[in-house]
């Protein structure tokens, strides 16, 4: 399999060219669970649908946990969601058999500087969740990364990116990829994100000279994502 490429195609199909115990880090985060694009929203999720997507989580977790190296991590990024003033927590994957099969060793709560949550109904929803999964218990973690407090499980990260360099309406800011890279990963690792979107994390493992590869289903998501890449390279004399 290619390096340091991103596939136009659903990430079940690029895992399933992938040997067992291939990938050293997955850092990931999925269109959450109204997944838009398949014509749901807050307001038309009903339980067929969540039966589906459950059901797609459970394969995504089989594959996870299968591509894995036995030191590998999952840093896996998902969000509450509210509707009617309810809060619609994501922890029902949890329960998935899949995840249960891997090591679920922490919640990290990613804090945005700042709100963007007007709200006065409740108490704002200023935060992401981060599972931290393990295949097994020998784990790398660099506690000495140059970040305070580095094994911390509340991570204050900015949320803000400029107009001028958003191209995904949920874009990942590299400043959350460059600070999983800095304590879960080694210069030789090969990481995996299983939708790429904005292709933040390849970015940001360019950057710091990490192998990756992705997936992307999206076709105006893939294309975004290689322009990035490219003008990343052009900037840089990567070429």
């Amino acid at each position: 399999m290619e390096l340091n490429k991103i596939y136009n195609e659903d990430n079940l199909d690029t895992m399933s060219r992938m040997s067992d115990n291939f990938i050293d880090l997955i850092i990931t985060s999925p269109p959450y669970e109204d997944v838009c694009g398949a014509g749901y929203g807050a307001k038309s999720k009903d339980i067929l649908f969540l039966k589906f997507y459950s059901d797609y989580l459970e394969k995504l977790f089989t594959e996870y946990e299968r591509i894995l190296k036995p030191t590998g991590q999952i840093f896996f990024n998902i969000k509450s969601k509210t509707f009617n003033k309810t809060l619609r927590t994501p922890h029902w994957i949890e329960f998935l058999n899949s995840f249960q099969k891997l090591k679920f060793k922490s919640y990290i709560i990613w804090k945005y500087a700042g709100s963007f949550d007007s709200t006065k109904k409740r108490f704002h929803l200023d935060y992401e969740i981060i599972y931290h999964l393990s295949k097994g218990d020998n784990i790398y973690l660099n506690n000495n990364c140059g970040i305070h407090d580095a094994l911390s499980s509340v991570w204050y990260v900015p949320h803000n990116i400029k107009n001028s360099e958003r191209i995904h309406p949920t874009q990942m800011p590299e400043a959350l990829v460059e600070r999983i890279l800095k304590v879960a990963s080694k210069k030789d690792y090969l990481v995996y994100d299983s939708f790429m979107g904005s292709g933040t994390t390849a970015v940001v493992c360019l950057k710091n000279n990490i192998n990756y590869i992705g997936s992307e289903l999206n076709i105006n998501n893939y294309k975004n994502s290689i322009k990035r890449i490219k003008k990343y390279k052009l900037q840089n004399k990567l070429f």
